[in-house]
Formats: C-alpha cells, sequence, structure tokens
C-alpha cells in the first residue's frame, strides 16, 4: 500500500512537470529533465512489479531507473537551447531546497536509513534492527515523494504568472486593424506605431528589404533563421526576459517598464513584440538616451538626464539586474520640463557558456558596475556633461 501511494506521489510530481514543459517551450529542455528524474525515482518503487522481468537481477528496478535517466539527458540535448534557462529558472525558484531535499530523500538517503553500519554507530542500543531499518528506509522515500509534489505544485503556483504568457496577445488584432507607421530602425529590427491606439511593434526587417545590397549575409541569414522561431527570435525573448523578472523588481524599476509588452506574430514578418508607446509633448517617439542627450543644446537638461541615468543605474546594480545594459535607457521628456527614463529594450540571458552571475548575484553587480562605470565616463566625455562626479556609481 505504501509502495502504491509513493509510486502515485512521484507520478503526478513528473506529470505536472510534463504539462509546465509543454506549456512553456523556453523551460521545456531543462522541466524534461527535471521529470525524467522524477520517473526514474518512481522506477525505484517498481521493484516487486520488475522482478519477473529482470529475474537474474538483484535490483530489478534499476535498468528502467537508468533507462528514465538516459532518456532526461536525451530529452535536455534535444531541446538544448532551452535546458539551462529551465533549470535556471528552477535553481532561482525559492522552493529549490524542497525540489533538493526531495531528490535526496528518494536516493542517496535510502541507503543510509538502511545502513547497518549507521545505525551501530549512532546507537549501542537495538534499535537497528532488520525492521526499524525498513521502516526508516520506507519513511525517507515517502517524506522525499511528498517533498517533490509539494515542490511542483509550489512551483507551477509561483511561475503561473509566466506560464500564462503562452495564451495569445490580447492586443495582437490591432496590427491587422490599423496603419503601422514605421518610427525607428536598427540594424535588424523596425518598430512601427500601430495608428492611434497607444501602442508600437517591433519586428525584423521585411523580408523584401533583406536584399544583399542592404546587409551584411550573416545578419541575412540571422534573420532568416529566427524571423519564424519563436524560441530564438530577440523580439520574443525579449518578452520571456520582461514576463521572467518584472515581477520581482522594486517599484522603482518596474514603474519604468512598459505597462504591455506582448508576444505577437505577423504572418510575413513572423515574431514581434508590441508595446506601450511612449511619446514627447511635441507627438515624437522617445528616442535612446545617447541620441536624446546629443540632441540636447542645454547644460541644464543634459545634466538632468545624466542624473536621472545615474540614480537608476545605482537601482539596477543594488537588485542586481539581469536584463539590462546601460545604453538601453530612453528619455521621456515630461511637458513640464521634467526627465524620466524609461526601459523598452531588455537583453536575453548572457551568452557565456558559463553563466556563473545568473546564479551569484554579487558577480552580475560587480559587471553591471564595471560597465555602468564606463558608459557614464563616455557621456561626461562625449557629449559634454558637467555634472559633478562626487557621488558616481561607487
Amino acid at each position: 500500500m505504501m509502495a502504491a501511494v509513493k509510486l502515485a506521489t512521484i507520478l503526478v510530481a513528473a506529470a505536472l512537470m510534463f504539462a509546465a514543459a509543454v506549456r512553456r517551450r523556453e523551460w521545456r529542455g531543462g522541466l524534461l529533465l527535471v521529470a525524467c528524474v522524477f520517473l526514474a525515482g518512481a522506477a525505484q518503487e517498481c521493484e516487486a512489479a520488475l522482478s519477473p522481468v529482470f529475474p537474474g537481477l538483484r535490483e530489478p528496478e534499476t535498468p528502467l531507473t537508468v533507462a528514465f535517466l538516459v532518456l532526461g539527458v536525451a530529452l535536455a540535448v534535444w531541446h538544448r537551447g532551452s535546458t539551462a534557462v529551465g533549470i535556471r529558472a528552477i535553481w532561482k525558484n525559492r522552493r529549490l531546497p524542497l525540489l533538493v531535499w526531495g531528490i535526496l530523500l528518494i536516493s542517496i538517503l535510502p541507503n543510509v536509513a538502511k545502513a547497518k553500519f549507521v545505525w551501530e554507530a549512532v546507537s549501542s542500543l537495538e534499535t537497528g534492527t532488520h525492521d526499524v531499518r525498513e521502516v526508516a528506509e520506507a519513511a525517507s522515500e515517502t517524506l522525499g515523494c511528498l517533498l517533490l509534489l509539494n515542490w511542483a505544485v509550489l512551483f507551477l503556483k509561483d511561475k503561473w504568472r509566466v506560464l500564462v504568457a503562452r495564451v495569445p496577445s490580447a492586443h495582437e488584432h490591432l496590427l491587422f486593424e490599423h496603419e503601422l507607421v514605421e518610427v525607428g530602425r536598427g540594424s535588424r529590427r523596425v518598430c512601427y506605431r500601430v495608428g492611434d491606439t497607444g501602442f508600437c511593434a517591433k519586428f525584423y526587417i521585411p523580408p523584401e528589404q533583406c536584399g544583399a545590397d542592404r546587409m551584411k549575409a550573416s545578419i541575412r541569414r540571422e534573420i532568416r533563421r529566427r524571423r519564424f522561431s519563436r524560441l530564438t527570435n530577440s523580439s520574443s525573448q525579449e518578452v520571456y526576459v520582461y514576463e521572467r523578472f518584472r515581477h520581482d523588481m522594486p517599484e522603482e524599476i518596474r514603474s519604468r517598464m512598459p505597462p504591455v509588452c506582448e508576444r505577437v506574430r505577423h504572418p510575413k514578418w513572423g515574431w514581434g513584440v508590441l508595446e506601450t508607446y511612449y511619446t514627447n509633448p511635441d507627438g515624437t517617439a522617445i528616442i535612446p538616451y545617447r541620441r536624446e542627450i546629443a540632441r540636447q543644446g542645454s547644460e541644464s537638461v543634459k545634466n538632468a538626464i545624466y542624473r536621472e541615468a545615474r540614480i537608476m543605474l545605482r537601482e539596477l546594480i543594488r537588485v542586481a539586474a539581469p536584463f539590462h545594459e546601460p545604453g538601453n535607457f530612453h528619455v521621456l521628456l515630461g511637458a513640464d520640463g521634467s526627465v524620466s527614463l524609461k526601459l523598452i529594450d531588455f537583453e536575453p540571458d548572457s551568452k557565456t557558456f558559463i553563466q556563473l552571475e545568473s546564479v551569484i548575484p554579487a558577480l552580475q553587480r560587480a559587471k553591471l558596475r564595471r560597465k555602468a562605470t564606463r558608459f557614464l565616463e563616455e557621456l561626461r566625455e562625449k557629449y559634454g556633461v558637467t555634472e559633478s562626479v562626487a557621488t558616481e556609481i561607487g
């Protein structure tokens, strides 16, 4: 009876992970790997059923356990683009101790609990009898299964707001009901104003404008490969990063992010991002920090923009923001002459192979601090900012 309860518990936990993997492609490799680890744990409860299948083995559940682990590795390799991202999402989840203890309690600690020499080492009394050790082993496995189920449920609860991002954008229909007016262009993407809806949309440069006479062959190949890939499309990645981190940011940072940032799909242009469209009092779109400070003739306005950037950079460093590069600020000018900064571009995860800064906040802070110091120094030297540096980034 107890074996059946343990088996059912861990199978439910594995099913929850499979369900999350189906819904969240960006985490699929990591979630499938964890689900297979759960199934490997469930195989440990099938000894009686597998004895007739492997009569010559002392532990007949071992082949099935190994098979599930191999399957997990194979799925992780198959979905390798999402494996590291999924594992990082699990690593950063506040419920991680439940998962770690659950795996230990169903794998290593049962062997410790039934080891006679362990009981002899901690007590000279007749407490380490065979029956007592069997009960201790079963208790360890049962508690481990319950912890794994508890973690799976709480993980989905914590991430539910992110998981529902798979639902199509509620504003996608606006792309086909209003005129798209180009308001900005980079080396790979174009930003369009969506009529007078208060939104803008960013897509890769249209296919007919990606000729050999207009861009490098490497950029053309990159755009062609990523345009309809929900996983690797840069606009799609921006939405993922926005949804992943904005709930954890303090209000000082969250208020500078667009209220709306949604993944949309165009039949010709591929995946894109639809965002709140910020405009200055004269109706023009806000522009990146460097361009705005370069075009300002007033020294006081330049200094005001510079001060705002310095304050914002300090806050981003304090929280070890993993989605920001110093040059990504856009400047919003108020009708009363005030200046505020908006974060409308979100950097995907670090492209380094070993991403230590993703699990060690101190490294991320140090990285941001170095970049911020260089960035502010460049602004002072290149654009004639005269603001005092006595309270610069420390």
